[in-house]
């Protein structure tokens, strides 16, 4: 993975780019047990809270699409064969978020960004997209800050066809909704957020693209992946 991030790093165009792919298991650490525990237990987990608008998501993230750009629906047939609706049956409703999925979501983005808090991150900055419209999105956007991405770009697709399969997965864009995060910083000229969740997997992945300009004082680090096994190990 830090081999690809330098290669998109050293082919970037008049930027910086940070790129992050990380596995994350659904098992919740000792700490991450430990919040979910001391919960007001009042809070009932499986009750429903509206995601935010699909096509705003895209748009937003990419102006460029224009508003006659046709965003297919997830009840739509998928390239992959599937149906996007084909999810537990406790989360397949497009518009809205159970509060247990909605804390692991907001959980992965802590990880992955420690020196941020997303916990009350609101479920309308999430919203489920489909695979289709999101590789073309990370595609229309890399093809103009990277040199000679059309020949990386099957690199990346591989990379997260080896990490997570997409087409057993739900999937969630991120918008950030607050004024000071790594989407919104100084310097961050553009920001794509994806997280896949396969059930059968036991698995989350997380995708994060920035673009920076090159006068920002940005430093970036580079989490390790926090894979099941470690997070196994940390159970016991």
């Amino acid at each position: 993975m830090d081999v690809f991030s330098q290669t998109l790093a050293t082919g970037a165009i008049d930027c910086v780019i940070d790129f992050k792919l990380e596995t994350y298991s659904s098992k919740m650490v000792t700490s991450e047990k430990k919040q979910w525990k001391s919960n007001d237990k009042s809070v009932m987990w499986g009750e429903r809270q509206p995601l935010g608008s699909y096509d705003e998501m895209v748009i937003s993230a990419s102006p460029s699409v224009g508003h006659n750009h046709r965003l297919r629906h997830l009840s739509e047939r998928s390239c992959s064969g599937g149906s996007d609706n084909d999810f537990d049956n406790n989360d397949f409703l497009i518009d809205s978020i159970s509060r247990k999925r909605l804390y692991d979501l907001t959980q992965v983005l802590n990880n992955s960004f420690p020196d941020h808090d997303f916990t009350n991150a609101s479920s309308e900055a999430f919203a489920l997209v489909n695979y289709t419209d999101l590789s073309r999105l990370v595609d229309m956007k890399l093809e103009t800050i990277v040199r000679d991405y059309h020949i990386r770009r099957e690199e990346l697709w591989g990379l997260i066809d080896d990490a997570i399969v997409p087409s057993d997965c739900q999937i969630y864009s991120f918008k950030s909704q607050f004024e000071d995060d790594p989407f919104t910083e100084d310097g961050c000229i553009w920001a794509l957020a994806f997280i896949f969740y396969n059930k059968g997997l036991k698995r989350f992945v997380l995708l994060t693209i920035r673009c920076l300009s090159k006068q920002a004082d940005t430093s970036i680090e580079i989490f390790p992946d926090f894979s099941e096994d470690e997070a196994e190990a940390q159970e016991k």
